[in-house]
């Protein structure tokens, strides 16, 4: 009989503490906080003076590119999933665009392009802008279409989430190879 008292015991003081650990995880910043901050980030990115300075790269991956990925990235710490990048950035300034992203993935269509940069290269004004609040995150949603800038033909279809933490996601959905999405920070122009 007294090992059960000590068990229901034991489960009172985890269920208590339990709760206490998730009240004081709870999010801190009200509706308000929330919305201030949401508007704040909407006003830097309506002025379109900045750049996301990417450093992370997430292919799409078939079971081809994991299995090529994973061999050439074995002992530098990266994964097919997740590959570490730096020196490539997408940068907004007045209505134009311009972006230099690596690739990693497969081409579906032919481009001529096979043993030249395969990376994505895009700038200009892009068509089918549209900046909207998401609706269930605290963030914003930038999408547009833009051309390859060295093939004509390519284009590709630009999603970019972008969070009050300074950071952005982006996603691009492209005519002619596998889609491929990035991380990054949010920085200033000078």
């Amino acid at each position: 009989m007294k090992p059960q008292k000590f068990t229901k015991h034991i489960f009172l003081i985890l269920g208590f503490l339990t709760l206490i650990l998730v009240y004081s995880c709870k999010s801190q910043k009200t509706d308000a906080e929330r919305a201030e901050a949401l508007d704040q980030l909407e006003q830097f990115i309506t002025d379109r003076d900045f750049k996301i300075d990417i450093n992370a790269a997430f292919p799409f991956n078939t079971n081809a590119t994991r299995e090529v990925l994973n061999n050439l990235m074995r002992f530098n710490g990266n994964t097919a999933n997740r590959i570490n990048v730096n020196g490539y950035d997408i940068t907004f300034k007045n209505d134009s665009i311009q972006g230099y992203l690596p690739y990693y993935g497969e081409q579906q269509l032919s481009s001529g392009r096979y043993n030249t940069d395969l990376g994505i290269e895009f700038g200009g004004v892009p068509k089918d802008y549209e900046l909207i609040r998401h609706k269930n995150k605290d963030a914003l949603v930038m999408k547009f279409t833009i051309n390859d800038d060295r093939d004509t033909i390519e284009t590709y279809k630009v999603f970019i989430t972008f969070f009050p933490s300074e950071t952005a996601d982006v996603n691009i959905v492209t005519s002619h190879r596998n889609g491929i999405s990035y991380r990054g920070r949010v920085i200033a122009l000078e």
